[in-house]
C-alpha cells in the first residue's frame, strides 16, 4: 500500500493491555484501505464510542449443570454450554462445536469423578467475538466451579474440604493447603460469608478465597480476596503479584458492574458514563501468594481472573443463602 515501506526485517510494536482485542485486523485494514485510496500514509484514530459501539465482544454464554450425588460422592457430572464460538469469527467455521468446552476445569477431577460429560449446543447471534481474558476459563470457570460448590451443599461437605476429595494430586493438594492456611478457613466466623473456587488455564491452577459482610442497612463489602497461584518455576515475583491482583479487579468489574447490552441490534453503551469501571474504592485488600516448586512455568496474565467471580458468589450464598448464577449483579441488591 502507498505510504508503507516493507522490509525483510519485522520490527516488534509494542502493546499493552489489547487482552485479544489486537487478533482482529479491522482496525489496521481500515487505514490500509484508506491509505491505498489517497495514495498516502494516514493514521486513524478511533474514538471510545468506536470502540465501544463496534466490538468485539465477550462471548454470550448460558450453561446447564447436572449432578448426581450418591452417598455424599459425586457419581456423574454433566455440563452442557450454549455460546458464541470465537472460530466462527476467526476462521468463518460455522459448522463445528466449540472446542472450549472443559477449559478452566480442573484436570484431577477426571481422574476422580467416575462420570463426566462436557456437551456444546451449537449457538451464533451476529455479534462479534473474540478474546477474552482467560477466553472461555472465565465463563466456564464461573459456571463449573459454582456448581462444584452447590454440589458440596447439597453433600452436606464444607467446599474446601469436598474439592479435597476429588483433586487428590499432590499440586492440587498442597494448593488446597495453603489456601486453606493463607484464608484462615477454619476459623471463619458466623459474621462473614466465605467463599472459594480453584480454576486452571495456560498451566496455571489459581485458588481464591473471597470473604464478604454485611452490617444492618448497609451494602455488601467484599473484605478480602486471598489467591494462591501454582505458576510452576518462575522468575519475577512482582509480576505475578501484579497479574493476579489487576486480573481479580478486572473479574470484579466484570462480574458486578460492567456490562454491553444491546436494543434493536446496536449497542446501548457509548462511553465511560455509561459504561461504568471499578473504582479505586470499590477494591478490597488483595493478598497473593505463590506456590514454590520447579514444575514447567505457566502463564500468569490471565489465570487469576477465572476464580474470583464463582468465590464471590459462593461467599454471598455463605453470609445470606442466596445462590447468584447469573452476571453481572448488583452488590447493591444483596
Amino acid at each position: 500500500s502507498p505510504g508503507f515501506n516493507f522490509h525483510n526485517r519485522g520490527v516488534m510494536t509494542f502493546l499493552g493491555g489489547g487482552f485479544g482485542r489486537k487478533a482482529l485486523m479491522d482496525y489496521p485494514h481500515e487505514a490500509l484501505v484508506i491509505s491505498k485510496a489517497i495514495g498516502s500514509p494516514v493514521q486513524v484514530i478511533w474514538t471510545r464510542e468506536d470502540d465501544a459501539t463496534q466490538g468485539p465482544f465477550r462471548p454470550g454464554i448460558s450453561y446447564r449443570c447436572q449432578g448426581v450425588i450418591e452417598n455424599g460422592t459425586v457419581s456423574a457430572i454433566k455440563f452442557r454450554m450454549a455460546g458464541q464460538n470465537n472460530d466462527h469469527f476467526r476462521s468463518g467455521d460455522n459448522g463445528k462445536a466449540n472446542r472450549s468446552t472443559s477449559e478452566g476445569w480442573l484436570k484431577p477431577y477426571f481422574e476422580n469423578i467416575k462420570n463426566i460429560s462436557f456437551a456444546d449446543v451449537l449457538f451464533q447471534t451476529p455479534i462479534p467475538t473474540m478474546f477474552w481474558r482467560s477466553v472461555y476459563a472465565s465463563t466456564n470457570g464461573f459456571a463449573y466451579e459454582s456448581f462444584v460448590n452447590e454440589l458440596a451443599h447439597k453433600a452436606g461437605k464444607d467446599p474446601l474440604e469436598f474439592r479435597r476429595e476429588y483433586l487428590k494430586e499432590e499440586r492440587a493438594a498442597r494448593l488446597i493447603d495453603k489456601i486453606e492456611a493463607v484464608s484462615g478457613w477454619k476459623k471463619k466466623g458466623k459474621n462473614s460469608g466465605f467463599g472459594l473456587a480453584i480454576t486452571e488455564c495456560f498451566g496455571t491452577t489459581v485458588a481464591q478465597v473471597v470473604k464478604v459482610s454485611k452490617k444492618k442497612d448497609t451494602p455488601l463489602k467484599i473484605d478480602k480476596v486471598w489467591a494462591v497461584v501454582d505458576c510452576g518455576w518462575y522468575v519475577n515475583p512482582d509480576i505475578i503479584h501484579g497479574q493476579v491482583e489487576g486480573a481479580i479487579v478486572m473479574g470484579l468489574g466484570a462480574a458486578t458492574i460492567h456490562e454491553i447490552t444491546f436494543k434493536d441490534g446496536l449497542v446501548e453503551q457509548r462511553n465511560f458514563y455509561d459504561y461504568k469501571m471499578p473504582r479505586i474504592t470499590d477494591i478490597p485488600p488483595i493478598e497473593v501468594h505463590i506456590m514454590e516448586n520447579d514444575s514447567d512455568a505457566g502463564g500468569i496474565g490471565e489465570p487469576g481472573l477465572p476464580p474470583f467471580a464463582p468465590a464471590l458468589t459462593e461467599a454471598i450464598f455463605d453470609l445470606t443463602g442466596k445462590r447468584i448464577r447469573k452476571l453481572p449483579f448488583d452488590m447493591a441488591s444483596i
